[in-house]
């Protein structure tokens, strides 16, 4: 009788084994297909449109900065050394240069392109919604007119620009969590440069301007 009943415990724990086996492959099939940063997204997303976001809010994903591949990581913050390098230079001069603002105001609308075509990028692989390829062209178009707007006003459109662009960026599904995260510590950082350089046309003697273009627009 023990003899019997051997084999067909046998059999029934193998039969279990490869059940759970099969569920794990399965589970870890589905982590494969669906990464975290998918899942992640997902959630948020369900999550901001059950409650609307504030401006604050947006500073929660820095704590996915750890994430970030080197890469980009590196290249962004190496992208701030323009932005802050025009208000430290006019600063320890004591000296406002248009010339160096107009300067800083072309590197912002680059830089706002650049936005609109990151936007653009993510689009083609799904998506045919007019409203979302509109929206990826609009930073292109501010930063055109911040060129065109005269004075300090320019600087102001500018930043303005970043600002708005970055907030509702990062309530938009399709970008990784560390991406969110990177974009709002260079839109902040390149935000608070722009504001110096608006500072310190105000309290510093100002020079004055060589090109006629600057003239115009600084």
């Amino acid at each position: 009788m023990l003899a019997t009943a051997f084999p067909c415990r046998s059999l029934s724990s193998l039969f279990l084994r490869r059940r759970v086996s099969c569920s794990l492959w399965n589970n870890s099939a589905i982590r494969t297909t669906y990464s975290n940063e998918f899942t992640k997204n997902e959630l948020l997303r369900q999550y901001n449109d059950k409650q609307a976001s504030t401006y604050f809010d947006q500073f929660r994903y820095l704590r996915h900065l750890k994430d970030a591949p080197t890469a980009p990581l590196a290249f962004g913050l190496l992208g701030l050394v323009p932005f802050a390098a025009v208000p430290m230079y006019m600063y320890s001069t004591g000296i406002y240069s248009p010339d160096l603002a107009f300067t800083q105001l072309a590197y912002s609308a680059s830089i706002l392109s650049f936005i609109g075509g990151i936007r653009w990028g993510t689009l083609l692989r799904e998506s045919n919604d007019w409203k979302q390829y509109t929206y990826s062209i609009l930073p292109s178009v501010a930063a055109w007119l911040a060129l065109l707007v005269p004075g300090r006003w320019s600087i102001l459109w500018a930043l303005s620009s970043l600002q708005g662009f970055g907030f509702y960026d990062v309530t938009q599904p399709g970008y990784p969590l560390w991406f969110k995260g990177l974009r709002v510590l260079l839109t902040a950082v390149s935000s608070l440069t722009l504001f110096a350089t608006l500072t310190l046309s105000f309290i510093l003697p100002k020079k004055e301007a060589i090109t006629k273009n600057t003239q115009r627009t600084m």
